[in-house]
Order: C-alpha cells, then structure tokens, then sequence
C-alpha cells in the first residue's frame, strides 16, 4: 500500500490560512493593547484633574483672614485676585520634625503657558529673597478665568473689588474657578470660603 502525503498546494493552501489567522489576531491584540494605552491615559488624566481641584478646593477652604506683607513691605489683603488668578493666605499641613502639623502658608495660582501652577510660600509676611516653591497643579490647560462672590452674592472679576473699600482681613463669600482644558472641555468649581467678620 502506497503512503498518502499533503500536495504542495494543500500545503501553501494551509500557510495561507494560517497567516490570515495570525494577522488578524496579531491586528486584534495590538487593537486591544492600544485601547488599553488610551484608557489608561484618560484615567491617570482624570486622576490628575481631581487631584489639583482637590487641592484648590483645601487650599481656599482652608482660608485665613489675615493679612500679609508683601516683599518690600507693601500691606497685602488676606486675599488678591484677578481674572487670571489669585493670591491668599491658608493653613496647611506640611511636614516638621516633629511630625505632621499645621503652618500658615501665602499660596497662589495661575497659568504660565499651558501648565497651571500653584506656588506656596512659607513665609506669610515677606522679604524680598523669593522663599516659594511653585509646582504644576495641572499641564495641557488652555484657559483660567476667576470669579469672586461677595456678601450680597454678586460675581466680580477682582478682589478686594474696585468699588468700595474692604478691611484687608476680609475673604470673598465664595470662589469660583473655571479651567479649559483642551482634552475635557470645561470643569467649573464653585467654592465657598470660611465665613469672616463683615
């Protein structure tokens, strides 16, 4: 009895077949691991959008009403404010030798090219040696506008505002913040400040 073997055109039909499998599961696995990649940005660009708003929401919250002293001893009100920004005086935690506790910072906000920066001075009252460190809060941001809500609940673009004079102890009823971001759109946040003497 005579040995039956594969013709050489079942074998290339075969090859064929097995590499048309082989590219579409290579095309379908390196699908997946690209939609892997994506979602993984999007989660760590989610992550890092909560984690500065978190940081703006405890940094007004924790609003002082106290006033500072600028560089060169100008008198500074516990908050200043602009469209573009803002500067105030918080309390935060920071680490000491003797463990976690509580220090009197002057923080400020605001966009340097495309990276919104938070910078925190140690130093409430300050001389002209520059002592802040600054740090991106959030990269990729293409707009920031600040709103400061008075006593009577109205919206003004500057703080202290233009008309009527303010003591320099007093904080704005509520803070709100709105940033473009090119990736999300808009996020807004309304904060609402401690309460001060009026």
């Amino acid at each position: 009895m005579k040995a039956r073997g594969f013709t050489l055109i079942e074998i290339l039909v075969a090859l064929a077949v097995f590499s048309v499998i082989a590219v579409m599961s290579y095309q379908g696995l390196a699908g997946m691991a690209r939609n892997q990649e994506g979602i993984e940005r999007a989660a760590e660009r989610q992550r890092a959008i909560e984690l500065a708003m978190l940081r703006l929401e405890r940094d007004l919250t924790q609003a002082l009403a106290r006033p500072a002293r600028g560089p060169y001893g100008e008198n500074l009100p516990a908050m200043v404010g602009g469209e573009q920004g803002a500067e105030w005086t918080t309390l935060d935690l920071v680490a000491a030798q003797g463990g976690v506790g509580p220090q009197t910072l002057r923080v400020s906000y605001a966009l340097v090219g495309s990276d919104w920066r938070r910078r925190a001075d140690q130093v409430v009252d300050r001389s002209p040696r520059d002592t802040a460190r600054a740090r991106v809060a959030l990269a990729d941001v293409e707009r920031v506008s600040w709103r400061y809500i008075d006593s009577g609940v109205t919206r003004v673009d500057q703080w202290p505002p233009r008309l009527g004079s303010l003591p320099p102890e007093r904080l704005p009823r509520a803070v709100e913040v709105r940033l473009v971001l090119a990736d999300v759109g808009e996020i807004v946040r309304l904060i609402e400040l401690p309460e001060t003497a009026l």
